[in-house]
């Protein structure tokens, strides 16, 4: 290897044969790592080059008294009110918390190899993926008590907690066409966004069994490119009078490009609440999650696994609620009577 090349744990992990959550514990000491394997990594470490992180030391008061903490984005709201909640929680357990971010392009693996590194006691991962059996992540879990938040769905190998994202999108989609829309446009941020992803399929099987045509829009991750691309989709979808929008990364950008156009007729309903939603004209219809209820929940299976449960993986759903403020209430161009809005009584058909 390069010495210009940074040797990572997974590089120790595979020379040694074994899973990276393995090698961490075997270089740190943990639990359940015989004598010869341990020598086995550390040789291979040494052979590699391979140094340890050891700053985690000084936050903590002993080993193994904190939790990982991977989320997708710092700058959407939705993942700092999870860490708030996960923090507070490990505080009261006496845990500190080491935090890591899988935004900027980084892997799963890119964010979680950090937590490895410091030998925490076990993660929360909320990078809106799910560990498959053969995955990264699953690799992890099978050794390390992991709990995914945000997650698309049960795991076969870790806790996790989340909502029925299919049933999120075809609520949304049962909402606006409830109003009268035939042309309904779901937008996202990406393929890769998992939990999105089940939320167009949500919307889809809803627009055909109505007897509809669905179309999706991809607007990507980048804050900056999203009003852009949320306006070049409006414009190639001109005939559509509402919009489901999948994920608050993309609402933003959407309800931006509604301004830009000139839009006001236009109907949107979203996945995930805003700051702010409702001042924006009309104010902002959306189908929010209960963020905190997710966070305390993680964070009760995690202090579980890591206390000595060891049942078969759980997986818990967070309920859903749908705020009518009045833009997902617009009815098409043309209809007859005024839209419903709450608090207001539809105006009398002359």
């Amino acid at each position: 290897m390069s010495p210009l090349t940074r040797v990572t744990l997974a590089d120790v992990a595979a020379s040694a044969g074994v899973s990276p959550s393995t090698a961490s514990r075997a270089l740190h000491g943990g639990a359940g790592v015989s004598d010869e394997l341990a020598a086995r990594v550390r040789a291979a470490a040494e052979g590699l080059g391979y140094r340890a992180n050891r700053n985690a030391r000084s936050l903590r008061r002993g080993h193994d008294e904190a939790i990982g903490v991977a989320v997708e984005d710092f700058t959407i709201p939705f993942f700092g009110r999870v860490v708030a909640v996960v923090e507070q929680a490990a505080h009261e357990r006496g845990y500190g918390v080491v935090i890591t971010c899988a935004g900027s392009g980084r892997s799963e693996e890119e964010a979680v190899e950090p937590l490895l590194s410091r030998s925490v006691a076990g993660l929360v991962v909320a990078t809106g993926t799910a560990g498959a059996p053969e995955g990264y992540l699953a690799d992890v879990a099978r050794e390390l008590p992991v709990v995914q938040v945000d997650a698309p769905g049960p795991s076969a190998v870790s806790d996790a907690v989340g909502i029925d994202n299919a049933a999120a999108g075809a609520q949304l989609t049962e909402h606006v066409l409830a109003s009268g829309h035939e042309r309904v446009l779901f937008v996202g941020s990406g393929r890769a966004a998992s939990t999105v992803v089940l939320r167009a399929e949500g919307y889809a099987a809803t627009m055909r069994a109505a007897g509809l045509t669905p179309r999706c829009a991809w607007l990507g991750y980048l804050p900056g490119q999203v009003p852009e691309r949320a306006v070049r989709a409006l414009r190639e979808a001109g005939d559509v009078t509402a919009v489901v929008s999948g994920v608050a990364r993309t609402t933003t950008g959407l309800v931006s490009a509604v301004r830009a156009l000139g839009r006001r007729d236009l109907a949107v309903a979203a996945v995930d609440d805003l700051a702010g939603a409702d001042a924006f004209d009309p104010p902002l219809t959306v189908l929010e999650q209960d963020v905190e209820d997710m966070g305390a929940r993680a964070a009760r299976l995690l202090f579980d696994r890591i206390g000595g449960y060891a049942g078969p993986p759980r997986h818990e759903q967070v309920a859903l609620r749908l705020i009518q403020r009045g833009s997902g209430e617009l009815p098409p161009p043309g209809a007859t009577g005024a839209p419903v809005i709450p608090g207001r009584r539809r105006a009398p058909v002359a």
